[in-house]
């Protein structure tokens, strides 16, 4: 059985950074991580660190994997995909394994290699050498095996070489891709995507993705969606990545809230308790801010370094709460502290800290989905300190995961309001406190509007709909299992009704 085994970090790396503790509780969102895996223990990183024996993440790779090596039968691979072909037409993705191989680990991954077909023949992949795991946290069982092999789970391909799937992103290569686990309306993560990438366009990364069928060792594993892994690269998170074992602060860094960050040893986090501050949301309920863990998934080698993030995100909030909720006008100095600013009003103190075009982006989408999880899991963010960046500011970016979207009534604010208490109740308050702050905010609200305005009279959030639609009617046959289209349509129903809502309160002369 050939594995491909990720490096525990040294576990003398043990020492709280943090003395902060997360109020969060689980929930069923799945994160994504950088293109290594893990980064420095986050319990412990050392005021002069030595240097690691391996690179943060580094995986042992075996032989690049072949139909030979995995000592699979090509002719008969070749054979079943043909026979499927011939019954079905929507993109389909084959990963063959050793026959001996089970694809249950979410730690370890499995040697394969990797065929597409009913696609165009110039995006088909031919036996193409990678390694797959189970990706996820509660829609992967939480690593249960025995659940594992009884249901479908999401997966990660990670291929030797930078390759491309399907054509998706404009052809652009990368190690990395994710198959998500099709929800009971199929469209849920797809139509999200669509909107997420019609928004942010090519201000930052929204990953693109390509309803498929699934197939490991010529046993079909369900309908997926074909996506991109939200990661530090060229092509995803474009934040400058520091050379091995460098110890300046002037790195890029890629940010997560989440939920998740306190779980795992080996992971990297900070904590925000967003001054414990009580503020009124724009739907008139007062509540204090919950404390909430940001995971670090760019790869950080000192203490020093974790701390400034941490230091830096506290000082972006604190202007961005000082600004909006007293009118008091803050900014950095040249060593991050706080000092009273030249600006007069909230929004230029706020635009001098953060990139609003991509606060505005992300918070109309996830106003649009009303996601649950938007505060507390699988929300990213990034921000770059090297020389000559092009993310100065901090940046919001990389949509995902919307298991727990598309819920409740179309006619309120969601993401920029507190958590509903009946929610809260069962599953922790996952307020997203930056867009409660910002949305109350006129000048922000108008910066949605003008972008709300121009992307309804340029056809672009109708576009969504009608490309959404049209695949699932070219696939119809091939995608109406258990009823999975007729599903979609009644989402359909719920994200025209919220869009009408979103064009009373966003939409100029509406």
């Amino acid at each position: 059985m050939k594995k491909r085994r990720i490096f525990p970090l040294v576990l003398a790396l043990v020492m709280t950074l943090c003395a902060c503790s997360s109020n969060s509780s689980s929930s069923q969102s799945d994160s994504g991580t950088q293109e290594s895996e893990t980064a420095v223990d986050n319990k412990f990183i050392p005021e002069k660190v030595d240097m690691l024996n391996v690179k943060q993440g580094q995986e042992i790779n075996p032989e690049p994997a072949t139909f030979e090596s995995l000592k699979a039968d090509k002719e008969a691979v070749k054979k079943f995909e043909e026979e499927k072909a011939k019954k079905h037409t929507i993109p389909s993705i084959h990963i063959v394994t050793n026959p001996d191989d089970e694809v249950v680990s979410i730690d370890e991954y499995t040697s394969c290699v990797v065929d597409t077909f009913n696609c165009d023949e110039s995006v088909k992949l031919d036996g193409v050498s990678a390694g797959v795991k189970v990706r996820g946290n509660s829609s992967a069982f939480y690593g249960d095996v025995a659940q594992i092999r009884r249901n479908q789970v999401p997966y990660r391909i990670k291929f030797d070489e930078k390759t491309n799937m399907l054509g998706l992103h404009g052809g652009n290569e990368a190690k990395s891709w994710v198959l998500l686990k099709a929800d009971w309306d199929l469209i849920r993560n797809d139509i999200a995507f669509r909107f997420g990438r019609a928004l942010i366009g090519d201000h930052t990364f929204a990953t693109d993705s390509q309803i498929v069928y699934v197939y490991l060792n010529n046993e079909f594993k369900g309908i997926y969606t074909l996506c991109e892994q939200c990661q530090v690269g060229k092509n995803r998170v474009n934040v400058t990545q520091p050379e091995e074992n460098y110890t300046g602060n002037d790195i890029g860094y890629y940010l997560e809230l989440d939920n998740y960050a306190t779980s795992e040893d080996d992971n990297i986090y900070i904590t925000l308790d967003y001054g414990e501050y009580e503020v009124t949301d724009i739907e008139g309920e007062t509540r204090k801010f919950v404390p909430a863990e940001y995971s670090v998934k760019n790869d950080v080698y000192t203490k020093q370094q974790v701390e400034f993030i941490e230091k830096y995100m506290r000082g972006v909030f604190e202007i961005v709460y000082r600004a909006c909720e007293k009118g008091e006008y803050y900014t950095f100095d040249d060593s991050f502290e706080l000092v009273k600013a030249d600006y007069d009003n909230a929004k230029d103190t706020v635009e001098a800290v953060m990139d609003i075009e991509s606060v505005v982006d992300m918070y109309l989408l996830y106003e649009i989905v009303h996601d649950y999880d938007c505060g507390e899991g699988s929300f990213f963010m990034c921000v770059d300190f090297s020389k000559g960046s092009a993310v100065q500011k901090l940046t919001f970016t990389s949509p995902w995961d919307f298991n727990w979207a598309y819920n409740d009534s179309t006619k309120r604010y969601w993401a920029g309001a507190f958590c509903d208490k009946n929610f809260v109740k069962s599953k922790g308050d996952r307020t997203n406190p930056w867009f409660v702050l910002l949305i109350k905010q006129d000048w922000f609200r108008q910066l949605a509007s003008d972008k709300w305005t121009a992307m309804v009279n340029g056809g672009e959030i109708e576009r969504c709909l009608t490309e959404e639609k049209a695949y699932l009617e070219q696939y119809k046959d091939d995608l109406n299992r258990d009823g999975g289209v007729d599903c979609a349509y009644d989402l359909f129903k719920w994200i025209e009704a919220r869009l009408k809502w979103m064009d009373g309160e966003f939409l100029k002369n509406a």
